[in-house]
């Protein structure tokens, strides 16, 4: 009988170009999936994972795209915990998703935790959920879900929605982000959560630089850096104008939660991004065609679909940017 191996089960192969695929199945007994393709544990035809409900490459009509290699990471944005175990492609799931569940499903590909920070923020104004318990449940996700790159902290938007809500301050927002990230670090230094900087105006974002250094952490020397308070600006040129500033002191950035104009604005400043952005597109927009729901605003083909657009923007040649390790004061 034939095994696969985690390895073989995230073997990306390229499609034939006529489309046509050979029987290849020799397990016994044979089980099918929805696209007529034989598989056991991976489809044979494509080699994509097609375990439990996992979206076949055969399915989508192409093979996922890889991730430019000098350009950005995209941690593809999903709304259930089920899609870590079926849609094969780098993740960003909400710990919002995850905290309520029981079972926790096995990731198919690295993925990385968002701490819900701005649902948590306009909801109650506060956070309810102290570093200690956020901090336990992570050590959950990374060793029952597996292949937990990074999480996010409980960093505090400054978006003008989040500073009504809270009735705080911009300044005191970037020092409970800033305390939070060394509450986080005391508690277990061993979890892998990235700092945040945040800010509304490109001086409130070099002000958090500067608590971060006065507090003793030196962002130049981690391997990521979150950037918030950019994904809902109206602007492209307001995100392009704080991640330029922050690019030009070498810190490798991840920009959170942009959409399709802001990631092609920005691209040559990041390491990595999130998005969501599909979604909310999905949303606005009828089914695909042959979807019978409403909306496919939670829909993987569409969401993969989103993706390969992404990747052919990030993939047009673009001056880098010369990172130096400069800090501003």
């Amino acid at each position: 009988m034939t095994t696969c191996t985690s390895l073989q089960r995230l073997s990306r192969q390229p499609l034939p170009p006529n489309g046509e695929y050979p029987e290849t199945c020799a397990c016994g007994p044979a089980v099918r999936f929805r696209c007529g393709h034989c598989w056991h544990d991976q489809c044979l035809d494509c080699g994509f994972c097609a375990v439990d409900g996992c979206v076949c490459h055969c399915m989508l009509g192409f093979t996922p795209g890889e991730d430019p290699p000098h350009g950005p990471t995209i941690w593809l944005g999903a709304h259930h915990a089920r899609a870590l175990a079926r849609w094969c492609v780098p993740l960003c799931v909400s710990r919002r998703n995850l905290a309520n569940l029981r079972d926790l499903p096995r990731a198919a590909a690295p993925w990385v935790c968002d701490s819900g920070a701005f649902t948590e923020l306009s909801l109650h104004g506060r956070w309810t959920i102290t570093p200690y318990a956020y901090a336990r449940e992570l050590r959950r996700y990374r060793d029952e879900i597996g292949w937990l790159s990074w999480a996010g902290p409980q960093d505090w938007m400054c978006e003008p929605q989040i500073i009504a809500k809270t009735g705080l301050s911009v300044a005191e927002h970037l020092a409970r982000t800033v305390g939070n990230y060394l509450d986080l670090m005391a508690i277990d230094d061993t979890l892998k959560i990235i700092p945040s900087v945040q800010g509304d105006t490109v001086a409130d974002y070099v002000r958090c630089l500067s608590l971060y250094d006065r507090a003793g952490v030196d962002l130049s020397a981690l391997p990521l850096v979150g950037v918030g308070s950019i994904c809902r600006r109206t602007s492209p040129r307001e995100a392009a104008a704080i991640l330029g500033t922050l690019a030009e002191t070498g810190l490798p950035l991840h920009g959170f939660g942009l959409a399709l104009d802001a990631l092609d604005k920005c691209a040559e400043f990041l390491v990595s991004a999130d998005s969501l952005a599909w979604s909310r597109e999905a949303r606005w927009n009828p089914p695909l065609p042959g979807h019978t729901h409403a909306s496919c605003s939670n829909c993987v083909y569409w969401a993969m679909q989103w993706r390969e657009r992404v990747l052919k923007v990030l993939h047009k040649p673009r001056q880098m940017v010369l990172r130096t390790t400069r800090t501003p004061s």
